[in-house]
């Protein structure tokens, strides 16, 4: 898999090349670009419905045009800005402290958009801040969030008050924390179903991290 630690990290997606600048010296997570963003873009790329496309198991997912998404942690914003460019109405949100790393590079990849993206500032536990964005959505993306157990169930409970009853969460995964692991997935169990893990021969080849997982939940089986 392509990736860095560098200054700045490379995304090619979409017939373009995303660029993020992240500060790893930062305290806050955010602030990084993680592997899970890169490889979720990635399959998602890959599997982009196409009228010349063989069979494509995941083709009602990804059929972007009148979905509504958001992305929760978008940290430095490759996978909403890759999976925005890739034709997804999606919605970028974080927290105070991240939201100007996130403007930088929503603003140093504006040349490559075909419009600005919306974003705003969301904490998991605030339920005004979920209404603001206007549930449901048809889409909940989200990459490399499960990471404090303190969290962890604040996570599970936006994305079940976020995505519609008919819609699904696309989850990029690499497991950080075992505690934090642990109750994200006994709360997913309970709000999700439906819950398919992406066989890893799924993934773009060159984005395969083997630590990573892609995963689709479903409040319905």
């Amino acid at each position: 898999m392509r990736f860095t630690d560098s200054p700045v990290v490379e995304l090619p997606v979409g017939g373009a090349v995303l660029t993020f600048e992240q500060d790893n010296g930062s305290m806050h997570v955010g602030t990084s670009v993680w592997p899970c963003s890169l490889v979720l873009v990635k399959f998602v790329e890959r599997w982009l419905p196409r009228p010349d496309a063989a069979v494509n198991p995941y083709a009602d997912l990804l059929r972007f045009p009148g979905k509504r998404a958001v992305e929760l942690g978008s940290g430095c914003g490759p996978a909403g800005l890759g999976l925005f460019l890739l034709g997804l109405d999606v919605i970028l949100t974080d927290i105070a402290p991240v939201m100007p790393a996130l403007r930088r590079n929503l603003k140093r990849n504006r040349p490559a958009l075909p419009r600005a993206p919306k974003h705003a500032q969301l904490y998991w536990n605030n339920p005004g801040q979920i209404r603001a964005l206007r549930p449901p959505f048809d889409l909940v993306v989200a990459a490399d969030v499960v990471y404090m157990e303190d969290s962890a169930a604040q996570l599970v409970t936006a994305m079940e008050a976020l995505v519609g009853d008919d819609g699904a969460v696309l989850l990029g995964y690499q497991l950080r924390s075992p505690d934090a692991h642990q109750v994200f997935w006994d709360l997913c169990r309970q709000a999700f179903p439906a819950i398919e893990k992406v066989p890893h021969e799924d993934l773009h080849p060159d984005y395969a991290y083997e630590e990573t997982d892609v995963y689709i939940l479903r409040k319905r089986k």
